[in-house]
């Protein structure tokens, strides 16, 4: 048993990588997890968690705060936007506990503190977990791009070439990494736990999208589909933003539609048996930047564990999957008409075959296979340090 430290730079009972990450290693390994805003939890065996003070979001800074941030990144003052107050509070926390072997790293920002324990406890061994591409995270954006998208170049340029392993969500993103910082990835599929459940029966066709929505996924292409939906097929929102004026409208837009229904978000281990209740999940993410263009997301292989069929845009990583287990369609284009034109043509006999086709496939996509591969990559890295 191995004493292994988690490092979020958020809440990790709230994301789905790191919350299924603990899942996976608390019954065989010694677990001291960090993360922001973390509420009390109640003791546990072999897992202890360490809360640190959060920072604002881009939407609580002040016109002045937000102006600071950008001037440090544009002087290059990339030290105390990393080493910030609230961080060195985890840091203090970090260095307090004695011989780790092992940091798994869940946001990037949080790598060079990692690397502050392992300058003091050099047996350490350090992997990260890049769930995208930090430096075009927000590429549309030439601002976005020359402040904090430099600080994020940097930390990748810096830090990335200390790490002992690197995993990522999808081969895009590995292919990236590999091409732009020499690091090699090791694919980690986004795997949810495996719920015992079968495929519903509706009268009418009951769509599903949840998750995050924003201006850059283009989210209000969910609107306008719902608006060319035949009779008989109704659309399912369970949705969150980290853009409130945004949610707040998309919400006011979306309760003037007969054929929409909202539902209020739920914790993660709900939201595989909730969705089970419909028919088909709905992926809408458009070639508009890399990371959207590579993306793997969580709520793909959710949908398949809540035994749903699914209609994508067709992405390049997503349309293997989907072709290879039989259990969708997708769009021939990009073009909202053509996803519309997809939902509109699909039989009763297809939707039974895609939905039975994702149970048989949420046999296999789920996170009994990651746990498998986390436990052999961490034994593997550990062997070599002994």
């Amino acid at each position: 048993m191995a004493k292994i430290a988690i490092l979020c730079d958020s809440n990790p009972l709230t994301k789905p990588r790191p919350a299924r990450l603990i899942e996976m290693l608390k019954p065989y390994h010694q677990l001291f997890v960090f993360g922001k805003a973390i509420p009390a939890q109640p003791i546990q065996n072999n897992l202890v968690f360490f809360s640190f003070p959060p920072s604002k979001s881009a939407f609580e800074r002040s016109e002045q705060e937000e102006q600071e941030l950008k001037n440090k990144c544009l002087q290059k003052d990339f030290h105390s936007l990393i080493f910030t107050p609230n961080r060195l509070v985890l840091l203090s926390q970090l260095l307090a506990q004695p011989s780790l072997e092992l940091l798994i790293i869940e946001d990037i920002t949080l790598l060079p503190l990692a690397l502050k324990y392992k300058t003091q406890n050099p047996y350490c061994k350090i992997i990260i977990d890049l769930r995208e591409f930090y430096p075009l995270e927000y590429e549309n954006n030439p601002e976005w791009l020359k402040t904090l998208g430099a600080f994020f170049t940097h930390l990748c340029k810096t830090y990335l070439k200390e790490v002992d392993l690197a995993l990522t969500v999808s081969e895009g993103l590995s292919k990236k990494y590999k091409e732009a910082f020499g690091l090699s990835c090791v694919l980690f599929l986004s795997l949810p736990p495996y719920y015992e459940l079968s495929p519903s029966n509706n009268e009418t066709l009951e769509l599903i999208y949840h998750g995050l929505i924003s201006p850059d996924r283009e989210s209000e292409n969910l609107l306008q589909i719902a608006k060319g939906l035949k009779e008989g097929i109704h659309l399912n929102l369970m949705i969150l933003s980290n853009q409130p004026p945004f949610l707040q409208d998309f919400k006011a837009k979306a309760s003037t539609l007969k054929n929409i229904t909202l539902h209020a978000p739920l914790p993660l281990h709900s939201i595989i048996p909730f969705c089970n209740r419909f028919d088909l999940g709905l992926i809408t993410l458009q070639p508009n930047g890399f990371n959207n263009t590579h993306a793997l997301p969580n709520k793909f292989f959710e949908y398949i564990q809540s035994r749903l069929g699914i209609i994508s845009t067709p992405l390049p990583c997503i349309s293997p999957l989907i072709a290879k287990h039989q259990i969708g369609k997708c769009a021939q284009s990009f073009g909202v008409q053509d996803i519309i034109n997809t939902l509109n043509s699909l039989t009763q006999e297809e939707i039974k075959a895609f939905k039975n086709n994702a149970n048989q496939a949420s046999q296999t996509l789920n996170i009994q296979n990651n746990q498998i591969k986390i436990l052999e990559l961490i034994q593997t890295l550990l062997g070599e340090s002994k």
